[in-house]
């Protein structure tokens, strides 16, 4: 077989459920007698499909980029590589796999792939990775490109708002209490041995810094019900950031700047008030789910509208807690930077504008005053 050709243009999916996920991957778990191209993300792809071959989750994890491993939640993600792996077994394997395009850039690679599994389906996956410091990872995967853009983007921010109002959303601490805790409430203790190695080489091994840090977060942890702050990983990342790992875990960075000066002045652009919100993102990302597209949306409708419930909750918690609306206005600044993958431009494939941060937070801000 053959493996060339080019593709322009590349997307996000991230919805990697079992309607996407088993189709997709199960073509993938036995190469040996397909085209084993040299690059770096072909062999990511056939290592993850071995390890789900194998009915080794845990490794199969560790193929995907923690961005789409959050979007739908640890465990959730866990179910449904479960879930693909016995179908795979169910499928006979793979009769012929075949690259019909790649293209890669300096941190963004895009596959086509023809599948002929054992049952003689043919199915066509394009797959996206990105790099994760000096790793590729799976970033998307989608059998269908029309659904890698919202059909109804315009609409988004009145559909969060009237969710807000439906579900009494704004009244933020009586609805938290009906509200299950999240995950990080419960989470153990930190093993960074096991932690991924851009968080488990960079601790913040000053002491002063470390406790100035974990008391900034703390308000947050107890605005959501939670008892200790064992759950929050710090780590010296390059951009301010909050991603969730295993267990509950959230590995948080207030950005390089943070740590330049000494001690740390909260005066700079990424300023302790602002890592609230990003630690309040991620943990009503454990929260807050995607739900099933309905009423003319599709899968990146929901992501997009998923979003945006997190940046109105954060936002809330900040206006809570700090009581200040221009927070808002910064962080949503470094949200749109920093709150998307790489490589995919802001208001595209599900992820919102500056715009639609801004106006969710605004709001949230109308809401607060009220």
């Amino acid at each position: 077989m053959g493996c060339s050709g080019s593709e322009s243009g590349y997307y996000r999916f991230a919805g990697l459920y079992s309607r996407v996920l088993p189709l997709a991957i199960v073509g993938f778990a036995l190469l040996s007698g397909a085209c084993r191209l040299s690059q770096k993300p072909s062999q990511v792809i056939e290592d993850m499909g071995a390890a789900l071959d194998r009915g080794d989750i845990d490794r199969a994890m560790t193929f995907f980029s923690r961005r789409l491993v959050n979007q739908s939640g640890v465990e959730a993600f866990k179910k449904d590589l479960a879930k693909t792996s016995a179908e795979l077994k169910e499928h006979g394997g793979i009769k012929s796999f075949k690259v019909l395009n790649e293209s890669e850039s300096r941190n963004v690679t895009h596959l086509l792939v023809e599948i002929t599994r054992g049952n003689n389906s043919v199915t066509k996956a394009r797959y996206q990775l990105v790099k994760e410091g000096a790793a590729w990872k799976i970033d998307a995967v989608a059998l269908d490109a029309s659904e890698l853009e919202p059909l109804h983007p315009e609409q988004a921010v009145d559909d969060v708002v009237n969710w807000v109002r439906e579900k009494g959303v704004a009244s933020i601490k009586d609805w938290l209490q009906k509200q299950a805790r999240p995950p990080i409430c419960n989470a153990p203790a930190v093993d960074r041995n096991s932690l991924p190695d851009e968080v488990r080489y960079h601790d913040v091994d000053d002491p002063k810094v470390k406790e100035l840090l974990t008391n900034a977060l703390e308000p947050v942890l107890k605005f959501v019900g939670c008892t200790n702050s064992q759950g929050v990983v710090l780590y010296k990342g390059q951009n301010v950031y909050a991603g969730s790992l295993d267990g509950g875990l959230i590995a948080i960075t207030p950005g390089a700047n943070y740590f330049t000066g000494s001690p740390p002045n909260e005066s700079i652009f990424h300023n302790l008030a602002e890592l609230r919100i990003f630690l309040a993102r991620e943990i009503f990302r454990q929260m807050i789910f995607v739900e099933t597209p309905s009423d003319g949306l599709n899968q990146a409708d929901m992501m997009l509208r998923r979003e945006l419930k997190l940046n109105y909750l954060a936002g809330l918690v900040s206006l809570t807690i700090d009581k200040d609306p221009t927070i808002l206005d910064r962080a949503a600044l470094d949200i749109d930077l920093f709150g998307r993958p790489p490589g995919i431009p802001s208001g595209t494939q599900g992820a919102p504008d500056l715009r639609q941060i801004q106006h969710v937070f605004g709001a949230a801000k109308q809401d607060y005053k009220s």
